[in-house]
């Protein structure tokens, strides 16, 4: 158990290193901050469309039918006078044609700012579909939006109604069955849209169980900074003005944060969906650079047990790796040992060895590169620990470490030089 438990934590906190290094790397600070702005400059013309939508929809019913009605429950806070305004006199067109075309131009600025966060951090993935992105993000902020604005009302009526209450066991009821509602409520909306952003923006979407784990992540975190923020910044012991004023600053840090873990959260989606080939490409560092690790590193990344389970294979001296015209295409790493590739069989007489593939290196990533089978075969000079990259990891491997694939680049040429001087030399005899 307590293996397992330390297994468990050395995973996560290699996953939590990865979200914070790729989240400073890629500045998602900015974007976090782009996201706030957004947000908030297209929260005000979309609560001015939801009015306009909704006076004119009531404009039909009977005003003083729906103001007796709700009288009861309004009369607490003094809402009863701005009822009757609001549908007695509805909002012009002018308004609302106002705040829509507001509302576009926000919602623009928003779902840019997400949609480039996002592909930052899918930076080396597939294009996507821009209008598909625009028309998805565009109706998920809407969505939330609405529902925002539903929820308050919905829970100042909630609580007027419970005021209003004689009974002093239904209203203590009622009163914690709505104060529960109305926080599990905003959580929900906020997952929602977390979910829908993270599983659908992306050209590679990650896994649903990867999308919505990191989804439900960002919003727990969220509620907890939230809370911390209710006990350090209480708006409610001040006066009026203050508290107004109170309220704002404190609702303009929580959009902030939120946004700073929407984008913490979609790089830990990131890492968890491509943890291997984030993780051999730590290991691949660690292992071929001349400068000594440091301890946190040779802990968590000298030697991970995932990648040798995964993908390591051992070979005795003499064995065969990989023969001419096998259909495979993984790449391999040679971690220990020594290999030599030859363009004939290795026992026949005669056979030319072509090259020895030193530790540190890569082999057989020719037929990945022209995606056909094998044109040499490969044998273990002594024995020798090799990794088998299936093509996706390798793939994924390159595109995250540019040091990589340049030091492949510099190996194919050597490689191909060397062969260059093979044929010369045979051509000459």
């Amino acid at each position: 158990m307590r293996r397992s438990a330390s297994h468990y934590l050395k995973s996560l906190t290699q996953r939590i290193l990865f979200s914070l290094e790729q989240f400073s790397r890629h500045e998602m600070a900015n974007h976090a901050a782009a996201g706030a702005y957004s947000f908030l400059l297209s929260a005000i013309p979309a609560v001015l469309v939801i009015l306009f939508i909704s006076s004119r929809a009531v404009a039909s019913f009977d005003a003083e039918g729906i103001i007796r009605l709700l009288s009861p429950f309004l009369q607490a806070f003094g809402g009863r006078d701005a009822l009757r305004s609001f549908l007695s006199t509805p909002l012009a067109g002018f308004a609302g044609a106002f705040g829509f075309i507001n509302l576009v131009w926000a919602a623009r600025l928003f779902i840019v700012s997400i949609q480039r966060g996002i592909r930052v951090v899918y930076s080396d993935a597939a294009k996507a579909n821009p209008i598909r992105e625009n028309a998805l993000t565009f109706v998920v902020e809407l969505v939330v939006i609405v529902a925002v604005v539903l929820i308050i009302s919905a829970s100042q009526v909630a609580r007027a109604a419970i005021a209003a209450m004689d009974w002093a066991p239904a209203a203590a009821f009622f009163g914690l069955a709505v104060k529960t509602a109305f926080h599990a409520l905003p959580m929900a909306s906020l997952w929602l849209f977390v979910f829908l952003t993270y599983e659908n923006i992306p050209p590679l979407k990650p896994r649903v169980r990867h999308a919505a784990l990191s989804s439900a992540l960002c919003v727990a975190s969220y509620t907890v900074l939230g809370g911390l923020l209710g006990l350090t910044l209480d708006t409610a012991r001040y006066g009026l003005l203050y508290g107004i004023l109170g309220n704002l600053i404190v609702g303009l840090i929580k959009v902030y944060f939120f946004f700073w873990l929407y984008f913490f959260f979609a790089e830990m989606c990131y890492a968890i969906e491509y943890f291997d080939s984030l993780l051999f490409a730590r290991f691949h560092r660690i292992s071929s650079s001349d400068k000594p690790a440091g301890r946190i590193e040779r802990t968590l990344f000298a030697e991970p047990d995932r990648l040798f389970k995964r993908y390591a294979r051992e070979y005795a001296a003499g064995r065969t790796i990989f023969s001419k015209g096998d259909a495979d295409r993984s790449a391999l790493y040679l971690y220990r040992g020594s290999v030599e590739i030859y363009l004939s069989p290795p026992g026949d007489a005669g056979a030319t060895l072509v090259s020895t593939v030193e530790e540190g290196e890569f082999f057989g990533e020719m037929a990945w590169i022209l995606e056909e089978s094998r044109s040499a075969y490969a044998v273990a000079k002594d024995a020798c620990t090799v990794f088998v990259l299936p093509p996706e990891l390798f793939e994924r491997f390159l595109a995250q470490d540019a040091g990589a694939s340049r030091r492949l680049v510099e190996l194919l040429a050597a490689r191909l030089k060397a062969n260059n001087d093979l044929l010369s030399k045979a051509e000459i005899r």
